[in-house]
């Protein structure tokens, strides 16, 4: 595993030894069914070292790897693709190639990671933990594959939550290519205690078929805030919230909770 362009020195010290760590669990106790189902044990290996590194060094420092991952996805090749394009998460070892020499590397421990978060951000640490702790209950020495993973973290989900069987979230993510370019106006009108916010999320940058899950963050008082979640597509998605007072802030995927340029 060869360090990120950037974070060099973060990646040496804290997450390398960490991801190696994980192996025993993500590898060595449960292992993949198949070559295309390899990204799991590197993403869920490299995705416990990010654990370890937000709280050795906190989030900062797991938002400046995250950030590194998404720039060396995003980076262009000498045909001007970006390296996400070489394909899906998948193809495994077949995304090396000689246009993406370092394709499989990228998208495997970059992606990879990138995947696991967005599941931790739609489920919430406490599920996001358990879920991790059911796959090493369940896979107990024995392998397993990209499906059987995605039937399991639906089960994890909060309740009434869209896309309940993750089938979008992987068609996208896991078993498809882009990274969107997400945009957000909205309006405030009404008064207390009757405030209404509407807005809409435009997507560029991905093919028309990409949709995505997208948290807009709406600010009503110091700590205290509410999250819609949009599901975006190549029309501009729309949304809508009643709040008692007027927000003091709104604003899309705050806390990196989504793959975007």
């Amino acid at each position: 595993m060869a360090p990120p362009t950037t974070t060099t020195g973060l990646f040496f010290e804290e997450v390398l030894l960490a991801h190696e760590t994980a192996h025993q669990w993500w590898g060595n106790r449960t292992t993949a069914a198949s070559y295309r189902d390899n990204w799991l044990m590197e993403a869920l290996a490299n995705y416990s070292a990010l654990l370890y590194l937000e709280k050795h060094k906190g989030q900062k420092a797991v938002d400046r790897m995250l950030e590194s991952y998404r720039d060396n996805l995003l980076a262009k090749s000498e045909d001007g693709k970006i390296v996400d394009s070489a394909g899906p998460i998948v193809l495994g070892q077949r995304l090396e190639n000689s246009q993406q020499p370092e394709g499989w590397r990228i998208i495997t421990y970059g992606k990879g990671s990138w995947i696991i978060h967005m599941l931790r951000k739609r489920m919430g640490d406490q599920r996001f933990l358990a879920m991790l702790s059911e796959i090493l209950k369940r896979y107990d020495h024995a392998s397993i594959d990209t499906e059987q993973f995605r039937k399991l973290a639906a089960q994890f989900l909060p309740p009434k939550s869209d896309d309940p069987q993750l089938e979008s979230c992987f068609g996208q993510w896991v078993y498809g290519t882009g990274i969107p370019a997400l945009k957000l106006n909205y309006t405030v009108k009404g008064v207390a205690p009757s405030v209404r916010v509407s807005g809409t999320i435009t997507q560029t940058e991905v093919s028309e078929d990409f949709e995505a899950m997208v948290p807009v963050e709406i600010q009503v008082g110091k700590g205290q805030s509410v999250t819609k979640w949009v599901a975006t597509s190549s029309e501009p998605a729309t949304f809508s919230v009643t709040l008692r007072q007027a927000p003091l802030k709104v604003a899309i995927d705050p806390h990196n909770s989504v793959l975007r340029r």
